[in-house]
């Protein structure tokens, strides 16, 4: 009985109660009314057209009211797909965490709504975020994924773009069997297309008719089926027409006959489309890169060396700036999308607070009404310090970023400077062997000029010389190239150690002054031979050699070679004039050099250093060594 003043409260507290959860239902109710298909697509359009617009920060507030919308409404298929829609987005902006986490979320909702379709839509967008960062194994197990649980009878568009985001992930020969399938499926799809006759859906029709296409083409190129690839050139062509967009049809048309030009051999042909593709890439970086990238290819194989280095140099100019335009665009990026967050933040807050607010106000009759406000009051309150904390937090990483931004910014435009500064120093190093042959040259085919035989055969070795010290130069370039795009090694060969030293040294004789003395000191039996890769051990101490030879005028250049172990040891010991000890790395630097009048670009030692560590090996500058230069290069076996 003592009890009973608190039941006036309790009963309060439940009238309360039951108004939230009439008030509840009621909202509910509502939300899920019925809405014409117009209406949806209406509303889905307007997000739609932020996405194909690329108008990122708009999508991105747009889409989640949408979304929730799209789902009261039970309009499953236009949910999933603005979905995608969003986290796709993601990508083309290198958000990657962020669109897997999307992809994620989708994933689990479409699981537990047994959605096949949504489910598929998830892995495709997984497939292309791995795809964008060339994880092309992790890509290629979504798309397959994507393709095997896509509903019989679904929607064709999703399905046929699947099918072109999987065939750019496959890697021929490797996976020939694969691609032959999905081929097969593909020409399926197509032939179940219906008969139509709107615009836009023919326009679709061809379009995709066009991916399978040059999809098939590429796979005949892969698979040097080069005779059966042109026949279908045509066909790409005249799909690219019916789709109806003139520059993919332009672009298209030059790159295909590029490809093709370049398969059958035919060079020429290969950098007049090339040529031509370029013309027609206008303001499309990527294009023009693509274009250059090509370009350059063909007048490698047409032996056009100067405009292939041309090419390439304006290639990686314009990677240079893409880089730095990305890295000022990503900051932007952050820096927006850290006040989006707090927009946002606030905007649910304000929505909280507004629904709380008008539940009270038909809900709140009494004293045990207010005590419940107050209680639920001091709970959003709560959650909002944890909020500011959570937003402190986030904008402490923000600030972080951005300061990591602005230190790869740095670097970025260092990378470009260096870059510049290499440019002129090889326009320099090619153009005075290139004057010397051409001015020699020119003499030497003068006909109203007699010269003495003397005279003539010093011409003749010093065009050689100049051909020599340029050949070198491209050698290095080509070196430095294929070490940094290579992967893997090939397989190892049985060389003779003794034999490799020899001819290092016979291939610099001719370098070294006639006050020089050049030896070799091998403490291994003469014919004692490893599994290696000889050529590159020869490299390394050519390099290693020609240094030498190059700043030693008076004494020796010992070549040593021992073995510790399962240690091969080369030394290359001289008597020049030394390197400082604080140089010992500098030396290893691209395009670097310690004499600005000593013919060269700085590339040898960078090379050889390359090359042994590649191998597994060091090489390394002996700083106790103060008699003149000692190089160690260390190789297991």
């Amino acid at each position: 009985m003592k009890h009973r003043h608190y039941y006036p409260l309790l009963l309060l507290l439940a009238v309360f109660a039951v108004a939230i959860v009439s008030c509840k239902r009621s909202s509910s109710s509502a939300n899920r009314s019925t809405v014409s298909y117009d209406s949806l697509f209406a509303r889905f359009s307007v997000a739609q057209k932020y996405y194909n617009n690329d108008q990122h920060d708009s999508l991105l507030l747009v889409a989640p009211e949408t979304l929730e919308f799209l789902r009261q409404q039970h309009s499953w298929q236009l949910y999933y797909i603005l979905w995608q829609y969003l986290a796709e987005d993601h990508v083309w902006f290198n958000e990657y965490a962020e669109a897997i986490e999307e992809a994620q979320a989708m994933q689990e909702d479409a699981i537990e709504r047994n959605d096949s379709f949504g489910l598929a839509l998830s892995y495709e967008v997984q497939g292309t975020a791995y795809a964008m960062q060339d994880v092309k194994d992790e890509a290629r197990r979504c798309y397959k994924t994507s393709i095997d649980i896509f509903p019989k009878g679904g929607r064709k568009g999703p399905l046929a773009s699947i099918y072109g985001c999987y065939a750019d992930c496959l890697s021929l020969p490797e996976d020939s069997a694969a691609f032959d399938s999905l081929l097969t499926n593909w020409v399926i799809l197509l032939s179940d297309l219906p008969a139509s006759t709107d615009i836009d859906d023919l326009q679709a029709y061809a379009s995709w008719r066009m991916s399978y296409y040059k999809a098939k083409f590429m796979y005949l190129i892969g698979m040097d089926s080069i005779a059966k690839a042109a026949q279908i050139v045509d066909s790409i062509e005249y799909y690219v027409k019916t789709s109806g967009d003139e520059l993919v049809e332009q672009n298209n048309m030059f790159s295909h006959r590029y490809e093709l030009a370049m398969a059958q051999g035919d060079y020429q042909a290969a950098l007049h489309y090339a040529s031509e593709y370029l013309k027609s890439a206008s303001g499309d970086v990527g294009t023009k890169k693509l274009a250059l990238q090509n370009r350059a290819k063909a007048n490698e194989k047409l032996g056009n060396y100067r405009e292939a280095l041309a090419d390439m140099r304006a290639y990686d100019l314009l990677k240079d700036s893409i880089m730095q335009a990305g890295n000022r665009t990503q900051l932007n990026q952050l820096n927006k999308r850290f006040s989006l967050n707090e927009l946002q933040s606030q905007n649910r807050l304000l929505r909280q607070r507004s629904r709380f607010t008008t539940g009270g106000v038909a809900m709140i009759l009494g004293i045990g009404a207010i005590l419940v406000f107050l209680v639920l009051n001091s709970r959003w309150n709560r959650k909002l310090q944890i909020k500011n904390m959570q937003l402190q937090r986030e904008r402490n990483v923000v600030v972080a970023q951005n300061k990591q931004l602005e230190i790869e910014r740095d670097h970025a435009e260092a990378a470009s400077k260096a870059k510049t500064a290499f440019m002129q120093s090889m326009t320099h190093e090619i153009r005075t062997p290139l004057n010397a042959i051409s001015g020699f040259t020119q003499v030497l085919t003068m006909k109203d000029i007699e010269l003495p035989e003397s005279e003539r055969m010093d011409f003749c070795e010093r065009i050689q010389e100049s051909t020599r010290l340029l050949t070198n130069i491209l050698d290095n370039l080509l070196l430095i190239s294929d070490m940094e795009s290579r992967s893997e090694l090939p397989e190892p060969e049985t060389c003779v150690v003794s034999a490799v030293a020899t001819q290092a040294l016979d291939m610099v004789r001719s370098l070294v002054a006639n006050t020089v003395i050049l030896d070799c000191q091998c403490e291994l039996p003469v014919e004692q031979a490893i599994d290696s890769y000889p050529r590159m051990i020869h490299i390394v101490l050519t390099k290693l050699l020609e240094n030498a030879a190059k700043f030693t005028t008076v004494g020796n250049i010992t070549l040593k070679v021992s073995q510790e172990e399962s240690m091969l040891h080369f030394s290359v010991v001289d008597t020049g004039p030394g390197i400082p000890p604080d140089k010992k790395e500098y030396i290893f630097e691209r395009f670097t050099k310690l004499d600005n009048f000593v013919q060269g670009t700085g590339l040898g030692l960078t090379v050889a250093r390359m090359i042994a560590e590649r191998l597994g090996g060091t090489l390394t500058l002996d700083t106790e060594y103060t008699s003149g230069s000692k190089f160690d290069f260390i190789l297991p076996i």
